[in-house]
C-alpha cells in the first residue's frame, strides 16, 4: 500500500511555534515510527501547494486568522484537488458563554467554516462529536494518547524526588484558563492543610492567571513550579514533567458546563505518566476512562467530596500506590501511541472516495 502524503497546518501563536495540542493530536502521532511507512508528513504554518493528498487544519490555525484568510486557504486546497481534514479538540461554540475575551465572533466564523467545508473532522471525545454533528456528518473520534518516547518517569516514581520531600505532595497542573476549576477544590485543600499542617504540601504547575486565586493559597505550604523556558514547548515539557515532577496525589477538578463536558481525559494520562494517584471530577471527561477506586478517584463537585478523597488518600498509602500503579498500567497498556497510532491512519481511510 502506498503511503499517504499529509500536510499539517498546526495551530500556532505569535512565536510561530506549534501549540501543545498540535503536538499531542497531530505532530507526534502522525510522525510516530509505527506510521513511518504509511504516512509521509510535512507540516508548517501555511499550505504552499505542496504535492500532498490531505491537508489537516488544526483548530484556528493562526493567531491573526480571519474569515477571508480561511476562505483563501480553502480555495487553494480545493484548486489543487486536495482533501481537507479539520482537527479540533474544544467546544468553541459554547466557550463565549464562559469567557469574555476569546473567541471573538470572527474566530467562530472561521470555526464554523472549517467545520462545514472539511471532508472529515477529527475530534477527541464523543461529546464533542455530538455537539458538532450539525455542521458535518463525517466526524471521527480519536481519543488522546501520549507519546511513550516522551515519558521518562516509568511506571513507578523514583525513590528520591527532585527536591527534599517533606510530607505528602499534592499537585495540580493546568493552563492559565483553569482558575475557575481550581477554585472548586481550594476550600478542601485549605481544610486538609488545617487538619494536617505537618503532613501535606502543595505544588501548582501553570494556571493562576487570576491573582485572587493565588491569594487563596495564602499561608499554605505551596510552590508554583514550571520548566525552564527553553523546555516549555510540549515535547521538552513532557520530558521535564515526567522526569522531574513527583506528586503523591494529583488533582483535576473540572466545573460542569457545555464546554467541559466535551473535554478529553488528557489530565488523567499526564498524572498516570508521573506515577501519581489522581482525584478527578466525576465529569464526562473522566468517567469514561477513570475507574473509581481502581485507576483513580472520581469526586463530585461538593467540597466535602474532595476533602473526603484527599483525606483518605493522605492516610492510606497503600491505596495511593495501588491507584497510581493501576493508572500507569492502564496508560502504557491502552493510551500510548505505540498502542494507538493506527487510529490516526484509519482516520484517512476512505478520503480518496469522497
Amino acid at each position: 500500500m502506498n503511503a499517504i502524503k499529509v500536510h499539517i497546518l498546526y495551530e500556532y501563536g505569535s512565536d510561530m511555534r506549534p501549540h501543545a495540542s498540535s503536538f499531542i493530536r497531530l505532530l507526534r502521532p502522525l510522525t510516530h515510527p509505527l506510521l513511518r511507512d504509511r504516512v509521509l508528513v510535512s507540516y508548517g504554518t501555511n499550505y504552499y501547494e505542496e504535492d500532498v493528498e490531505v491537508v489537516v487544519i488544526d483548530r484556528l490555525w493562526r493567531p491573526d486568522v480571519k474569515p477571508e484568510s480561511a476562505e483563501e486557504l480553502l480555495d487553494t486546497i480545493r484548486r489543487n484537488d486536495v482533501k481537507m481534514v479539520y482537527s479540533i479538540d474544544d467546544n468553541l461554540l459554547d466557550l463565549p458563554t464562559e469567557r469574555e475575551d476569546w473567541p471573538k465572533e470572527h474566530h467562530l466564523q472561521v470555526f464554523r467554516l472549517f467545520l462545514r467545508e472539511a471532508d472529515k473532522v477529527l475530534v477527541t471525545t464523543e461529546a464533542l462529536r455530538d455537539r458538532l454533528s450539525s455542521f458535518n456528518s463525517n466526524i471521527t473520534v480519536i481519543h488522546n494518547a501520549l507519546d511513550e518516547r516522551l515519558l521518562l518517569g516509568g511506571r513507578l516514581p523514583p525513590v528520591q524526588p527532585l527536591t527534599g520531600k517533606i510530607g505528602t505532595v499534592i499537585g495540580y497542573m493546568g493552563t492559565r484558563t483553569h482558575d475557575e476549576d481550581l477554585k472548586i477544590v481550594l476550600p478542601a485543600l485549605r481544610k486538609l492543610w488545617e487538619r494536617y499542617p505537618e503532613q501535606v504540601r502543595f505544588e501548582v504547575l501553570g494556571v493562576l492567571a487570576d491573582k485572587k486565586t493565588a491569594s487563596m493559597f495564602a499561608g499554605m505550604p505551596v510552590s508554583f513550579i514550571g520548566p525552564p523556558q527553553p523546555e516549555a514547548e510540549y515535547p521538552l515539557f513532557m520530558l521535564w514533567f515526567t522526569s522531574r515532577v513527583r506528586w503523591d496525589i494529583a488533582i483535576s477538578p473540572l466545573r460542569d458546563s457545555p464546554v467541559t463536558r466535551c473535554k478529553s481525559h488528557i489530565k488523567y494520562l499526564d498524572y498516570a505518566a508521573i506515577g501519581a494517584a489522581g482525584i478527578y471530577s466525576a465529569s464526562p471527561a473522566f468517567t469514561g476512562s477513570v475507574k473509581h477506586m481502581e485507576t483513580g478517584w472520581l469526586a463530585t463537585h461538593e467540597h466535602e467530596a474532595w476533602l473526603e478523597a484527599l483525606e483518605r488518600l493522605l492516610k492510606d498509602e497503600q491505596l495511593r500506590e495501588r491507584l497510581a500503579y493501576n493508572a500507569s498500567y492502564d496508560l502504557y497498556g491502552n493510551h500510548i501511541l505505540a498502542r494507538r497510532a493506527g487510529m490516526w491512519l484509519q482516520a484517512f481511510d476512505g478520503l480518496s472516495s469522497l
